[in-house]
């Protein structure tokens, strides 16, 4: 989930050359379809997404709690106090190794946990 188109296409581009299957949402009803519709390994959204950002991110961890959800944010220290269940908080502006490290890490980590019969989402 991310407002800016550029932003989107830079991620988008990123994450597909690292290998990642990529489906973007410029809102948060278009990202909820997009959850239910083909159940991601990971969400990446920018908490301040117009509309109800940090209730949609809310709302997607009661849903699904093992789901990762990496939270982009221009106020990293804000979001962190309204959604202190995200995995992870990322400043804007972001760093692109440091996003690509840490979706790596995450689908990584939720992979192993599939592998283990850990995760149950």
């Amino acid at each position: 989930m991310e407002d800016s188109a550029d932003l989107r296409d830079i991620l988008n581009t990123v994450l597909t050359n690292a290998g990642f299957e990529v489906a973007m949402a410029e809102t948060n009803s278009e990202a909820m379809t997009i959850v239910q519709k083909f159940a991601p390994d990971l969400v990446l959204a920018d908490c301040f997404l117009s509309g109800a950002g940090p209730i949609a991110i809310a709302v997607l961890k009661q849903s699904r709690p093992n789901l990762p959800v990496i939270v982009l944010s221009g106020d990293p220290e804000r979001a962190r106090q309204m959604l202190p269940d995200a995995d992870a908080v990322l400043g804007k502006p972001i760093s692109l190794a440091q996003v690509l490290q840490t979706v790596v890490h995450f689908v990584e980590a939720q992979k192993a946990d599939l592998r283990s019969g850990r995760a149950d989402s």
